[in-house]
């Protein structure tokens, strides 16, 4: 996980993942289709961000879609590198809603 300052700090650290070869999930799901991939946590998939990153050490990991309401669950392969980037405001919204990312991701590094 990569913690940023602030929203400009964030493109950076986007425009760096995709030079590195990353590509960049939309949907939390999509983390699992590229062997590099990174996500931009917005405010309105914070919980879904969280979900992912406490499921994703089990060896499995249930994402739910609304929109057909089913759930799918999914096997992570851990030669793929999954990289969270995340800004100080989700980050704090995540730990007022008691969920604390930090303590179930891997390496962090904050800027």
């Amino acid at each position: 996980m990569a913690i940023a300052k602030d929203e400009n700090e964030m493109k950076e650290f986007s425009r760096t993942m995709n030079e590195l070869g990353f590509k960049e999930a939309d949907k939390v799901s999509d983390l699992l289709s590229y062997s590099k991939s990174f996500i931009v946590a917005r405010e309105d998939m914070s919980k879904n961000i969280y979900d992912f990153a406490i499921q994703y050490s089990s060896g499995q990991v249930e994402i739910f879609n609304k929109n057909h309401m089913n759930s799918r669950i999914l096997s992570p392969d851990y030669k793929n590198n999954i990289v969270l980037l995340v800004d100080e405001k989700v980050l704090n919204k995540l730990l007022a809603e008691g969920l604390g990312l930090l303590s179930v991701v891997g390496p962090t590094y904050r800027s």
